[in-house]
């Protein structure tokens, strides 16, 4: 293994000063949802459970990836909370005394029934997915979705005492772009921070990219007409660019991957629900930690995997040329863990 110092210094990714110390992680590829921009109309093909990773190999990664310096934890999915007993895989997480943080994506259909037994286990954070604050036009955005599932969701996790909430909003021209000031206001009077982001690309190719995108630049623009917009200043790596409007509680933010590409500073590793740990969200490369893990890898062979995965980080996407599933099976968020 490493020293301590070599250990420290290994994520400083390409002497820039800032560390790799983010790990995403998919628990499973199925979702209870069928989201326009994400996947097709009647789902993908699933992986079946004897190729998804184990809650204790899910362990076994971050604990040699913990030791490297990851001191982040996100779980996602596809949906997370379609996995059964998720909030036991937290428990052993949060036993990995190094993390600092462990959080949570989710659409939010399932959350209210789990969200107290999640808290008690250990989580820190929750980030909700939330395209519109209009009930039919949610339901056709993700194809059959119940929009007060999810503010339901969010009552309950507001209640409970999330240190923070997240909303997240992928902006989608002709859906939801004129909802921009009505979810900026969901942080006037509550603890709630609202992050607008780029939708971006994949070879489903309907509705196409084209078609959807709307600049975060503009919703930024449109955010102002609340009050003036002061810069929050947060950590290089952050992938948002986030502000406080005057007499707001909570904050907004604003995601843009393809406006303002912010590949130089990610800091993010992700790791598949089938067990392939990917440097970039956009790239095909991938390490597959399932086998090794199958044919006895230790936590030394681990780490060493872990690094050769970050020596493979491009130094920037290529998704307007390159579409997500252009050159492979992957096409969805759901089989990533975006």
């Amino acid at each position: 293994m490493l020293g301590k110092e070599q250990e420290a210094n290994f994520f400083k990714y390409r002497g820039v000063g800032f560390r790799i110390n983010y790990l995403r992680i998919s628990v499973t590829d199925r979702c209870n949802l069928r989201c326009i921009y994400c996947m097709p109309a009647n789902g993908i093909l699933n992986k079946p459970h004897s190729e998804i990773l184990s809650f204790e190999q899910i362990k076994r990664i971050v604990k040699a990836a913990a030791g490297l310096g990851i001191e982040k934890v996100r779980i996602t999915g596809g949906e997370p909370l379609v996995r059964k007993d998720l909030h036991l895989l937290i428990e052993e997480l949060k036993n990995i005394g190094s993390l600092k943080e462990l959080g949570l994506t989710t659409n939010g259909i399932n959350l209210s029934k789990h969200a107290s037994s999640l808290k008690k286990a250990g989580l820190d954070r929750v980030n909700i997915s939330l395209d519109s604050l209009v009930p039919e036009r949610f339901e056709r955005i993700t194809r059959g979705g119940s929009l007060n599932s999810v503010l339901r969701a969010i009552e309950t996790c507001l209640s409970i005492g999330y240190s923070t909430l997240k909303i997240n909003t992928v902006l989608l021209k002709g859906f939801n772009t004129d909802e921009i000031l009505n979810f900026a206001k969901m942080a006037k009077a509550r603890p709630i921070d609202v992050r607008f982001i780029e939708y971006m690309p994949t070879d489903l190719n309907h509705p196409s990219h084209e078609d959807l995108f709307f600049s975060a630049l503009e919703a930024k623009r449109i955010c102002g007409d609340l009050g003036r917009l002061a810069p929050i200043h947060s950590e290089r790596s952050s992938t948002a660019k986030v502000f406080r409007i005057d007499g707001f509680c909570g904050t907004v933010g604003f995601i843009t991957p393809i406006s303002e590409s912010f590949c130089a500073s990610c800091n993010k590793l992700r790791l598949t629900s089938d067990g392939r740990l990917r440097s970039c969200l956009h790239s095909s490369k991938a390490i597959d930690l399932k086998s090794a893990l199958e044919t006895g890898a230790s936590e030394e062979d681990l780490a060493r995997l872990v690094k050769e995965a970050v020596e493979t980080k491009p130094e920037s996407h290529n998704l307007l040329n390159a579409p997500l599933g252009r050159d492979s099976e992957i096409y969805s968020m759901c089989q990533i863990g975006g």
